[in-house]
């Protein structure tokens, strides 16, 4: 196959792939040759089969080995993905022929693994008894990352801004399913529990933990008070755990914020309780986020289907106490 450019598909392998892969990780021809089970010489053929097809440079040798050139990292980003789908792919096929099953890699934000994830589970395995499903928590960063590299299928969570403004926005698609409401809480029993008001001043004269910066709800948390003319608070305590976070307020002084689905569990059990905050508090944007070449993937449609159906409307009652 040859496109308009003259540049031709028919003698590239995924063989070239990999081996500019094995380079980018282990910068020796030799190793790379050890790896491949060939010799020195082949490899550097093939080398010069993949410079040819590209028609620029992919390698920099020196006295510690060789290094990408710019041009051949920008190409293995996107080589990442197609072996990442060739691996995925060939594991599919073995547990399908073993198993009959079929697999589907879902990343997941932790908000989402609350409520949202295990209701659609619960949906999508009634429904699709052959299918199995592999759940990975992380970050709004990692899980982006994760999806670029074609390690996750899709993500439920958010897109993370450096992958939003480039151009490979044009290679995913999203699906917004719902905004996870967020919430002020302090423990059972101090002392603004009972308070039928609250200003920002007294809010940032008090203690908190917090997730670190740039935590979208960290971000939000800032905004609040810098945009009605007060410095934030500065943590008294700093945690990425979200989880945690509500266990510290629990057992201290210190006030903290959440998404009301993890701090109603909380709240149900008389651990916390929810601050009347002086300002609206904007909603977490959750979505379901795949890469465009996986859009008619039937088991993604089905994790479609399964997550519309379970996904919350909006609460204006617990929203209005936030």
């Amino acid at each position: 196959m040859q496109d308009g450019k003259g540049f031709s598909y028919g003698h590239l392998k995924l063989r070239h792939l990999y081996l500019l892969h094995l380079l980018a990780r282990e910068r020796s021809i030799t190793r790379a040759a050890q790896i491949l089970h060939l010799s020195q010489p082949a490899v550097s053929a093939m080398l010069r089969e993949l410079e040819a097809h590209f028609g620029m440079r992919m390698v920099e040798r020196s006295a510690q080995g060789v290094r990408l050139t710019p041009a051949a990292e920008a190409a293995l980003r996107r080589f990442s993905i197609a072996l990442a789908e060739v691996d995925a792919g060939r594991e599919e096929a073995f547990r399908a022929q073993q198993q009959a099953r079929l697999r589907l890699r879902v990343g997941t934000l932790t908000v989402a693994m609350l409520e949202l994830i295990p209701n659609a589970m619960s949906q999508l395995v009634r429904e699709s008894p052959g299918i199995q499903v592999e759940i990975t928590e992380g970050t709004v960063d990692g899980l982006s990352e994760a999806l670029m590299r074609g390690e996750v299928d899709c993500v439920v969570g958010r897109l993370a801004a450096p992958w939003a403004k480039t151009a490979e926005e044009v290679q995913i698609e999203q699906l917004k399913l719902y905004d996870e409401p967020r919430c002020l809480v302090c423990r059972t029993g101090h002392p603004l529990a009972n308070r039928p008001q609250l200003d920002l001043a007294t809010l940032a004269a008090h203690p908190w933990v917090l997730q670190p910066v740039p935590s979208s709800t960290r971000l939000l948390f800032d905004e609040m008070f810098i945009s009605n003319g007060l410095s934030p608070p500065a943590p008294t305590v700093e945690s990425h755990s979200a989880h945690s976070n509500m266990d510290i307020v629990a057992t201290t002084q210190l006030l903290g914020i959440a998404p009301l689905a993890l701090a109603r569990r909380h709240i149900a059990t008389k651990r916390l309780h929810m601050l009347r905050a002086p300002v609206a508090l904007a909603g977490m944007s959750i979505s379901l986020i795949w890469r465009r070449a996986s859009r008619d993937d039937p088991l993604l449609a089905r994790l479609r289907h399964a997550l519309i159906a379970v996904s919350p409307a909006s609460d204006p009652e617990a929203g209005s106490g936030c």
